[in-house]
């Protein structure tokens, strides 16, 4: 098995059923039986970690079986540190576990810095944060913004954003909002 540690884009869970290769299959169980498996597996070693888990795939990518597992913290950006240490908790607790019969790529990344915000009831832990927003419906003259999030009232939102020299503030509903994402401040 190699190791891996990269940051990319998450997004929730997704398990492969559309495998009936022989090799996708586990001891007498399906594919969505191993990717259950792996689940319970791994999901107690990402929370010792402070992390939960984003994604989980397992998916055969050229020549080589690779799966792949999106780590996040709750509140907060998930380090490349943090990405490895749980990588090679991982790997020990697969080795000792041997769900998986094919050679593999363990692969456990993060979305980084600019995590996509999903859950947008929770934005009051963002307080604070820079962000990008997308507006369903242009507002007050904008596609979108990008600033930090300075309050969250019941379901609006104030974003102060600059132009130019000067500091603006947005006010918008939750309900326009198309996506949402935390930024970097350049």
């Amino acid at each position: 098995m190699f190791l891996a540690c990269n940051y990319y884009e998450s997004s929730n869970w997704i398990f492969h059923k559309e495998w009936s290769n022989p090799l996708f299959i586990f001891e007498g169980g399906t594919m969505s039986e191993l990717n259950a498996k792996l689940k319970e597996i791994l999901e107690p070693v990402a929370l010792s970690q402070g992390l939960m888990i984003e994604k989980l795939e397992y998916a055969k990518k050229g020549r080589d079986y690779y799966l792949t597992i999106y780590v996040e913290k709750e509140d907060d950006v998930t380090s490349l540190d943090e990405v490895c240490q749980v990588s090679e908790l991982m790997s020990q607790v697969l080795d000792e576990a041997d769900v998986i019969s094919d050679n593999y790529i363990l692969d456990v990344s993060t979305s980084g810095a600019e995590k996509e915000i999903k859950d947008f009831t929770k934005f009051d832990k963002y307080v604070g944060k820079y962000m990008y927003v997308k507006f369903k419906n242009p507002f007050d003259g904008l596609n979108d913004v990008t600033g930090t999030l300075e309050t969250v009232d019941g379901d609006t939102l104030v974003i102060s954003y600059r132009v130019k020299t000067r500091t603006k503030k947005v006010s918008f509903e939750i309900a326009n909002i198309a996506k949402a994402n935390l930024a970097i401040k350049f």
